[in-house]
This record gives structure tokens, C-alpha cells and sequence, in this order.
């Protein structure tokens, strides 16, 4: 099962200078806004729109990350948006920009989020903490445990 894990940053240009000297492939950057729907603590459900569609992501907090349960496109989000905040309700919306690369066997992302900060993302198979300091030789890493709709004040 796909897996991520994240990290506080507090400079991206100089993680992303890192992550090209180590051979990472910047592929594009998008703007995104995230519904999150209120859930239990350690789940997350939330509506995704970026320049590349509308999706559902639901996530669950897992051994210090989270695992990735559903990432479906989904095409009538107004309906969705709806069903969902009817049922569950809506808990924040969070606007961001993402910066994404290819990294190997991995996934990065960079994410710039309003008024939250910056934060870095790598999705893949067996992923472990040791990745974020071996691989991309990030010192003394600050790993973020929650997600970013519990970040949001």
C-alpha cells in the first residue's frame, strides 16, 4: 500500500536545490484548494481540485505517516461537495501550492499552504523515516505526524 510521509520545511528553494543536486526531476507545479471533511482522529477525507481534476482522498494516520486509502477523480465535486458536507460537514478549506518531482522510486512534493507553511511530501511503497535522512540527506528532519487540517488555526 502507497505511503507518505511529511516534514516540516522552512526554506523550499534550498530543499528543492538539494533535491535536484541528488537528481530529482522538477515536473510541474499546481495550484490547489483542499475541502477537508470532518472525521474521526487519524482519518482524513477530503476533495482535492488542481489543474489536473477533481479527486477524493481519504488517508489514514499510520506508523508515524499516513497511508493512502483512496485517491478516486471524481467528476460532479459540486454533488460531492454537497453529499459529503451534508453527512460529515466541513472542518477547513486550504489553498496551496504544490511543486511536484521525480525522485527514483519516490514521489516528492512541495507544499506551500497559506497562512500554514511549507512542507515536503514523499509518496512510495516501503517508505520509512530513513528515506527523508539517508536518500534526501535532510539533517535532523521535523516529521509531521497530523494532517495539514489540523495545522490550520
Amino acid at each position: 500500500m502507497k505511503k507518505e510521509i511529511k516534514i516540516r520545511i522552512h526554506n523550499y528553494k534550498k530543499v528543492e536545490d538539494n533535491l535536484t543536486k541528488l537528481g530529482a526531476k522538477f515536473s510541474e507545479e499546481i495550484d490547489v484548494v483542499d475541502t477537508y471533511f470532518k472525521q474521526p482522529a487519524g482519518k482524513v477525507m477530503k476533495i482535492t481540485q488542481d489543474d489536473r481534476g477533481n479527486f477524493l482522498v481519504k488517508l489514514e494516520a499510520k506508523d508515524g505517516g499516513f497511508e493512502i486509502l483512496k485517491y478516486t477523480k471524481i467528476h460532479d465535486v459540486k454533488r460531492r461537495k454537497k453529499v459529503l458536507s451534508e453527512k460529515f460537514g466541513v472542518k477547513c478549506v486550504i489553498k496551496k501550492k504544490r511543486r511536484f518531482f521525480d525522485f527514483g522510486e519516490y514521489n516528492i512534493n512541495i507544499n506551500l499552504i497559506e497562512d500554514v507553511g511549507e512542507f515536503l511530501i514523499i509518496e512510495g511503497e516501503n517508505l520509512d523515516k530513513e528515506v527523508i535522512t539517508n536518500k534526501l540527506k535532510i539533517e535532523n528532519p521535523e516529521f509531521v505526524t497530523i494532517s495539514f487540517d489540523e495545522l490550520v488555526r
